[in-house]
């Protein structure tokens, strides 16, 4: 039997048959400040928090403490939840250099230590881009992918898309993704807006309309109704 997961995305989970596939590697791509850090922090933390599903959050575009002191006045203490066990933070901006299958050993031995079931990589463009074994990528990742389907862990890998571009980063994490969801910013009405879009959910019938996405205080949501 297929087993899903909650997202944590107030708004998402109805929209793809009620939640993630267990396992799966979704690939969420947006511009500069489109909100995917935020995204992937409502999975991880609400994982840990009301779905009782330990996570690893790896930083490497913004150094922890940054990240710890940004996110904490959406209502997310990454502080208060390392101490209790229930998250870990690998701030991998600190050790660049190590190389990509060294950074890989890091996180899974993270993952198996907490028995984490819930991953995210923000971002794996930078994660990438900082590694020296350039023509190694397919193959580590192929094989970084199929131990977190071993571990049954879901996780989010952000990669982001500068603007005016159309291929999502180095134009191979695609193809390592079971999903692709896109946060696009768009200019309506003379106001900056975010919109959502499924682009692909393997094993999954989801929505195929752009929704509307609001960020404030209290995180992220998607609101269910379709942007034309």
């Amino acid at each position: 039997m297929v087993e899903r997961i909650r997202s944590g995305v107030e708004g998402l989970d109805r929209l793809v048959e009620g939640g993630f596939l267990r396992g799966d590697v979704i690939l969420l791509a947006g511009n500069t400040g489109s909100g995917k850090t935020i995204f992937s922090m409502e999975f991880i933390c609400k994982g840990a928090t009301q779905y009782g599903e330990k996570g690893v959050f790896v930083t490497f575009e913004e150094d922890a403490e940054t990240l710890k002191r940004n996110i904490l006045e959406l209502g997310f203490d990454l502080e208060k939840l390392e101490r209790e066990g229930l998250i870990r933070v690998l701030d991998l901006e600190a050790i660049k250099g190590s190389g990509l299958s060294a950074n890989i050993d890091f996180i899974l031995d993270a993952l198996r230590e907490m028995k984490a079931k819930r991953l995210v990589i923000d971002s794996l463009t930078a994660f990438l881009i900082a590694c020296q074994e350039k023509f190694e990528y397919r193959t580590l990742m192929h094989l970084f992918y199929k131990i977190l389907k071993k571990l049954g862990c879901t996780s989010i890998m952000t990669c982001s898309v500068p603007t005016g571009l159309s291929t999502l980063g180095l134009g191979i994490e695609e193809f390592i993704a079971d999903s692709v969801i896109t946060l696009e910013n768009t200019v309506r009405d003379g106001q900056l807006k975010t919109r959502f879009l499924i682009r692909k959910m393997r094993g999954t019938s989801h929505s195929k309309k752009y929704h509307e996405v609001v960020i404030d205080r209290k995180g992220l949501k998607i609101v269910p109704f379709s942007m034309m």
